[in-house]
């Protein structure tokens, strides 16, 4: 489900709404794990629908998640630059995040591009300090998700292929598809191993973000 930003649900979401107001199913409902029992509920900023597609699944395979413990806030369509929008929205989603007495979590996706990945993140500290707001803390369940060049190319590598973050790559014509390379990550990450051939360096980054994620989320 679409929702404004810096609105925490009071209740969970079963599904996501793309900009169109169209409800979308990505998945089975039925997926679990054994791996979490409580899970906290997750707030996903990003930028589009394959992002969404590919996180969502990912999560409910890695954990125990569900499409009622899964929020989506999704650059509108026609909004103009996804990556601004989602920029903008993080002060409201952080702020709201800090305010909660409930348990939740937020994650942030949004394409490297041609950028660094760490440069990338700096811009969400400028951003809080344009607000006002203290920047993000080691001890705080928010993690950013950061493909460079983008999630294209971590979707080819995840289907067996050597990628260059440099190059662009097509995405898939429905972003249903991405569904076995979240299978096959979520498969890598549970194993605690290495990621297999040549990962590109920004999922190599965001696989070892996502471990100490990991620890602050458990219940």
């Amino acid at each position: 489900m679409v929702r404004p930003a810096g609105q925490w649900p009071k209740s969970r979401i079963r599904s996501f709404a793309g900009a169109s107001g169209g409800s979308q199913d990505f998945g089975d409902h039925r997926q679990r794990s054994e791996f979490v029992s409580n899970p906290t509920d997750i707030t996903i900023l990003c930028e589009d629908r394959q992002q969404a597609s590919f996180v969502r699944r990912f999560l409910m395979k890695r954990g125990s998640w569900t499409h009622r413990d899964l929020v989506f806030n999704v650059a509108p369509e026609a909004g103009g630059s996804a990556e601004q929008w989602v920029r903008e929205q993080f002060p409201a989603e952080l702020r709201a995040y800090r305010s909660s007495h409930k348990r939740y979590a937020l994650i942030v996706v949004i394409d490297a591009d041609r950028r660094e990945v760490l440069d990338r993140i700096k811009d969400f500290d400028n951003v809080c300090e344009k607000h006002d707001i203290a920047k993000k803390r080691l001890d705080e369940r928010v993690l950013f998700v950061v493909p460079k060049r983008n999630i294209e190319t971590w979707l080819l590598y995840l289907s067996g292929q050597d990628v260059d973050e440099d190059k662009e790559y097509r995405g898939y014509d429905s972003e249903r598809r991405c569904r076995p390379n979240a299978d096959r990550l979520a498969e890598m990450c549970m194993r605690q191993q290495p990621l297999e051939g040549h990962p590109p360096a920004s999922l190599e980054r965001c696989c070892h973000d996502f471990q100490a994620f990991w620890c602050l989320i458990q219940p």
